[in-house]
């Protein structure tokens, strides 16, 4: 009997231990359930946090030049005021002659519509020569080259040059789609270009504060855009030096303008001698000589490289062809 009580006592034990670890398992089994549902909402929140995120950097880089976003982003650049350097820079100044008086001719919406299309394209090709776009003011364009990137002096002028004739020549293929949307006139542009140390960093308060450039240099280039004359690029004796090999330029000469005490040496940028170096199937210039070929073509047989081969030999000729202000 005692052998059998024991038995009995052992197999009653085991039951009961044997319920206790299940209680147990399904303790566990509840707690792995609840921390999976958790970790379920917390990788959801996280995802959630990366798509806004996301969507926040996206935003910001439609505010910086990519070359700021990317400093700032890779801790490269500082957040504040203090953050300032002497650097040599060139800087491009542009502006659209009478714009405002367009105010009171054209509708709101297409004014807007003008403005939004006439920018998007000079940030584009801004943007393709590593151009640092400071800021727009209405119609007006602020570009420099050598911060927050620098290479060196002339490669920061070529880009510039390249940029502002290929603004220039962008001018006339917008022109075209805004006489079609009723705007009355030919929109001009006057820019100016120099080169020059400035301070560039952060300026501003804590709370708010813009990444540019200041000093008599950038004033200098405003005021070079200024005295411009329409569909005119003004380049200074500056940036002249460091380009003159891949330019064509009419010597201005010395210039008084607003603002600066001595007189300015100032050049007019006609083109670039490398587009003149590739033959043109429908342009050839040589010193005072300009032959333009007969066009006589059917538009909707034209091939896109065709397209573009005549709106650069027409975009040229008008650069030979404006009159050009004697010194």
């Amino acid at each position: 009997m005692s052998e059998s009580r024991t038995k009995r006592t052992g197999t009653a034990e085991l039951k009961a231990r044997i319920a206790e670890l299940e209680g147990d398992l399904r303790d566990l089994q509840l707690l792995y359930e609840t921390t999976m549902e958790h970790g379920t909402v917390l990788e959801n929140e996280l995802l959630m946090q990366n798509q806004n995120m996301e969507i926040l950097q996206n935003k910001m880089r439609k505010y910086l030049s990519p070359q700021l976003y990317q400093a700032l982003l890779g801790g490269v650049a500082d957040a504040d005021t203090k953050s300032h350097t002497r650097t040599k820079l060139t800087i491009y100044f542009s502006d659209v002659v009478g714009f405002s008086d367009l105010t009171d001719a054209v509708e709101p919406e297409l004014l807007s519509d003008v403005l939004n299309t006439y920018l998007t394209r000079m940030s584009e090709v801004a943007l393709k020569y590593g151009g640092t776009i400071d800021k727009f003011v209405g119609d007006a364009v602020m570009v420099f080259f050598g911060a927050p990137e620098f290479f060196d002096d002339v490669t920061h002028a070529r880009r510039c040059v390249k940029m502002a004739v290929e603004m220039r020549e962008s001018l006339y293929t917008l022109r075209e789609r805004w006489r079609a949307k009723g705007i009355p006139r030919n929109l001009q542009v006057r820019a100016g270009i120099n080169t020059g140390i400035c301070t560039v960093g952060n300026f501003g308060s804590e709370r708010r504060m813009d990444y540019t450039i200041i000093g008599g240099q950038v004033n200098l280039a405003s005021r070079l855009q200024a005295a411009a004359p329409p569909d005119t690029i003004y380049i200074s004796s500056a940036t002249y030096a460091l380009v003159e090999d891949i330019v064509e330029a009419q010597y201005i000469g010395p210039t008084q303008v607003k603002g600066i005490h001595a007189p300015v040496e100032i050049w007019e940028l006609i083109g670039l001698r490398e587009d003149t170096s590739v033959a043109s199937p429908y342009l050839a210039t040589q010193a005072d000589h300009l032959h333009l070929k007969e066009l006589d073509v059917e538009l909707s047989r034209l091939s896109d490289q065709d397209r573009i081969h005549i709106q650069k030999a027409l975009a040229r000729a008008l650069v030979h062809l404006t009159p050009r202000p004697h010194p």
